[in-house]
């Protein structure tokens, strides 16, 4: 009996072996077939239409002019301008895909915030295709950095807002604004400290500083600090870096940043921003009231510059997982993108920006009520005076 016993449980054995042998190799045998499915779909050219990429993207700047500005979030001038500009920085036809198209896909991936497989099966490529295309434009585009991003000339007559007898006239020597804003990043497997990316929402962002004319212009942008980084800390980083401020100007900022001489911030614990003085409700109890009102409403630019910038480029809004280097680097090209934007349309006295209506809350979380990391005691006493003397100019011409 006790033989029959010792049969069965190693039978019960070698079948419970079987079943575990099957099972490991049927593992084995799908994680092979996915792996080469990946690979497989990597490389797969999907060329099962009637038409080429090439002839999808004729069909486009042939087509209404508003299919150019859904797909490319442009005019077809300015398409066209901007691929005789990266022809001209280099950038060459590869196989049977044409300047055009790759300018195309480029566009629609940062533009519509597209997945590389999306654009792959619209034009007719592989995965692989599309993204060695991307890598290339967004190259060339960043080649264009110095060419559309640059710090004000001091020397210009001042702006028109700021001319004498305007509102803001008593910011003279005002010569933009700078903010952050917050835009989802995915930090690298290997990023020694994932945790920093964690933003005041509980979500994963870089903090990107903005300086700002009052045109709407970027003339200064840094990408790639964390989401938990603060504003003025970035700030500070980049005047160590050799961010300079001509002598006697300088940029409005809001209360997250530290009032100084080069950067001027509101008065703190006095009503601020613009919902506070809506039409109709406008009686300044005090002169700090009516400084920081024609503040808010002079670097209200920059917040209206990221809105128009995450409602033209999607990718601002949804980033994808890219290597963090690439991330930051999208940013940069967006916002080349739109200054380039700004200067062709200007020069044909157009404005597209109305399609782009803004992003709400595309600030990100705030650190205006955090105590500003100063700059220095003296820098900070210049900042006050200055800041004391334009609120008198106010109160006096109100």
């Amino acid at each position: 009996m006790s033989s029959d016993v010792e049969t069965s449980n190693s039978d019960d054995e070698s079948s419970f072996d079987e079943a575990m042998d099957t099972l490991f190799f049927t593992m084995v045998l799908w994680t092979q077939y996915a792996t080469v499915r990946c690979a497989q779909e990597w490389r797969e050219i999907r060329n099962d239409r009637d038409y080429s990429g090439k002839q999808w993207i004729i069909n486009i700047l042939d087509g209404h002019e508003e299919r150019c500005y859904d797909s490319y979030r442009m005019s077809t001038t300015n398409f066209n301008v901007l691929c005789d500009i990266l022809k001209e920085k280099g950038l060459t036809a590869r196989g049977d895909v044409i300047i055009e198209e790759q300018v195309a896909m480029f566009l629609q991936i940062i533009g519509q915030g597209h997945a590389m497989k999306t654009v792959g099966e619209e034009y007719q490529h592989s995965i692989e295709t599309v993204w060695r295309h991307f890598r290339r434009v967004l190259s060339y585009v960043l080649k264009l950095y110095s060419t559309y991003i640059k710090l004000p000339d001091p020397n210009k007559p001042r702006h028109p807002k700021l001319a004498e007898g305007k509102p803001h006239a008593a910011f003279k020597d005002a010569l933009g604004a700078i903010d952050g804003t917050h835009i989802m990043a995915h930090p690298d497997d290997d990023y020694p400290r994932p945790e920093l990316f964690r933003n005041r929402k509980g979500d994963n962002s870089q903090n990107v500083m903005a300086v700002v004319d009052f045109d709407g212009y970027f003339v200064a942008v840094v990408t790639g600090w964390e989401g938990s980084t603060h504003d003025n800390f970035i700030l500070q980083t980049a005047v160590q870096d050799g961010f300079i401020v001509p002598p006697g100007r300088y940029y409005l900022v809001d209360g997250g940043y530290a009032n100084t001489r080069q950067f001027l911030s509101p008065y703190r614990g006095v009503a601020y921003h613009l919902s506070r003085f809506r039409q109709g409700q406008r009686h300044y109890a005090r002169p700090e009231e009516l400084f920081n009102h024609r503040h808010a409403q002079l670097r209200n630019i920059v917040e209206k510059t990221f809105g128009i910038l995450k409602s033209r480029f999607k990718v601002c809004v949804y980033m994808h997982r890219y290597k963090f280097k690439i991330q930051k680097n999208i940013i940069k090209a967006c916002c080349i993108l739109h200054n380039f934007i700004k200067r062709q349309n200007a020069l044909q006295n157009i404005s597209d920006e109305a399609l782009f209506g803004q992003v709400r809350g595309n600030r990100g979380p705030s650190n205006e009520d955090d105590e500003a990391e100063y700059l220095g005691g003296g820098d900070t006493q210049t900042g006050n005076e200055l800041r004391e003397s334009i609120k008198n100019i106010l109160w006096n011409n109100r």
